[in-house]
């Protein structure tokens, strides 16, 4: 598969804004923030129609709607890099619309997590063009940005969308966790492990055939639900592709009385590491987990398509490519 790199950031650029999955309202305050913020980093900003709209509740317009919104903007020469509004559920239903050609014509950053993963693994299966596994609008700029967090994430998406060089070693915001030693290269591929499988066995879905490793996160997944993935993923014959792994956070919504929420966000990492490693344990590949990305916490920049090296001697990753051009 030939690969396509994504041109560079430059200050001034328009980036543009899509909803190509839940609708942006119940979000509103969080996404205004977003742009304001985006604005302030000196970008112009264009948003696409999706984000004003709002069908059957959980899609930010019909399926028609959202697709023509995603090929319109990669058809503007005006809109340098896409990043989405938020993930959702149903950006699988977007990919029988997409303009394949036209992506692949005007290869731009197209950045975003969790149901985004979708779209990252479509493109990369039907263009070759590498996604940004990382920052959106509503969960990623709209955060504060004088915070820790904000800043690790931020300066990272700029790092590797400005930079047309290896980004190398990925710095650490929290402590990583070495679950089965050794090292290891290949080409990123992964993401959200729900969007991701969901692909499997569709024409959406890459012909993995060089080395990978594969990098996961999941929200709120029960243990028996993870584990029929994984397997799904293992029965496919990605574990056989598969020469190192990465585990991003594990976290969960969870009722608690005495949070004035009335819930708070627990780690389940250690839930599920037995699951993980009896799953994978007919393959020696390393295992580092608790990574920064996936949902509740800033998000490592992860391109799918990427060249990277893991070592589990003090849990280290690099991207050994660059990602634009």
């Amino acid at each position: 598969m030939k690969l396509l790199k994504p041109p560079r950031l430059v200050d001034g650029d328009t980036i543009g804004v899509i909803a190509p999955s839940h609708p942006v309202p119940p979000f509103q305050k969080m996404y205004d923030q977003g742009i304001e913020h985006l604005r302030d980093f000196g970008f112009n900003v264009k948003e696409g129609k999706t984000v004003k709209l709002q069908h059957m509740d959980y899609m930010a317009g019909t399926d028609l709607q959202r697709a023509e919104d995603i090929n319109a903007m990669f058809a503007d020469e005006e809109v340098k890099a896409i990043i989405c509004a938020l993930g959702g559920s149903v950006a699988v239903r977007t990919l029988r619309h997409l303009d394949y050609d036209a992506i692949k014509s005007n290869p731009k950053i197209f950045s975003g997590m969790s149901n985004i993963t979708t779209f990252h693994v479509a493109f990369l299966a039907r263009t070759g063009l590498m996604g940004l596994h990382q920052t959106d609008v509503v969960f990623g700029f709209a955060a504060d940005m004088k915070s820790a967090e904000a800043k690790y994430e931020t300066d990272l998406f700029f790092r590797i969308t400005r930079n047309a060089e290896p980004m190398g070693l990925l710095p650490a915001f929290t402590k990583w966790e070495v679950w089965r030693e050794g090292k290891a290269e290949g080409r990123l591929f992964g993401g959200s492990i729900n969007s991701a499988e969901t692909l499997l066995g569709t024409p959406y879905y890459p012909k993995l055939d060089e080395d990978i490793i594969f990098f996961w996160e999941s929200i709120g997944q029960p243990l028996d639900e993870l584990d029929a993935k994984l397997v799904h993923f293992r029965e496919s014959g990605l574990f056989d592709r598969t020469k190192g792994m990465l585990i991003g956070k594990f976290r969960s919504e969870v009722p608690d009385a005495s949070s004035k929420s009335g819930s708070i966000i627990k780690d389940m990492s250690s839930e599920i590491k037995g699951l993980v490693m009896d799953i994978a344990g007919a393959y020696d590949f390393p295992i580092i987990a608790c990574l920064d990305f996936g949902h509740h916490t800033p998000n490592l920049p992860l391109p799918l398509g990427l060249k990277a090296r893991m070592e589990t001697e003090e849990a280290k990753v690099w991207l050994t490519e660059s990602y634009v051009k």
